[in-house]
């Protein structure tokens, strides 16, 4: 996973001219309800330091989710996204089902990550939850993602 705003350096040509490029940290949108996508796409526009892609068709979403550094989304994408060791953050048509965690991974599985566990059709949530979920999710480490993961597999075996 990319560090915020991490920095590459790349030679071009014989003159060794050193081209600094930024590369800000993706998150990927999967969200198909209008209204929630267009709430999260509010906050994202005040973060400048990522780079926000929106899953516009069913074609894209694997290259999408692979190229991603944090999903935002529901149903399949959440479920893609953990598949392949991605930090989740589920909203769906349930609302603001927050950070898939080890602690959480069970609850959002078994809700088929379609938002908050229990929650009412077109849920409000609140921006400032999403940001701060955002956060967290930089903060799984490699093994909480692999083990999520393995979770999946083996449930889908069952």
């Amino acid at each position: 996973m990319k560090n915020l705003n991490e920095l590459s350096a790349t030679s071009f040509g014989k003159g060794s001219k050193l081209q600094l490029i930024e590369q800000k940290t993706c998150i990927v949108v999967g969200i198909a309800n209008s209204r929630t996508r267009l709430r999260i796409g509010v906050l994202l526009s005040e973060l400048s330091e990522y780079q926000v892609d929106y899953i516009s068709s069913e074609s894209e979403t694997g290259k999408l989710i692979e190229e991603a550094d944090l999903i935002i989304g529901a149903g399949i994408t959440a479920y893609e996204g953990v598949l392949r060791r991605k930090p989740v953050i589920v909203v769906g048509d349930y609302g603001f089902g927050g950070l898939v965690t080890p602690d959480t991974f069970r609850k959002h599985y078994n809700n088929r990550f379609r938002g908050r566990i229990n929650g009412a059709k077109e849920e409000s949530f609140s921006l400032e939850n999403l940001e701060r979920e955002i956060r967290k999710g930089f903060n799984l480490t490699f093994q909480e993602l692999q083990m999520m993961s393995n979770q999946t597999i083996t449930l889908q075996n069952i």
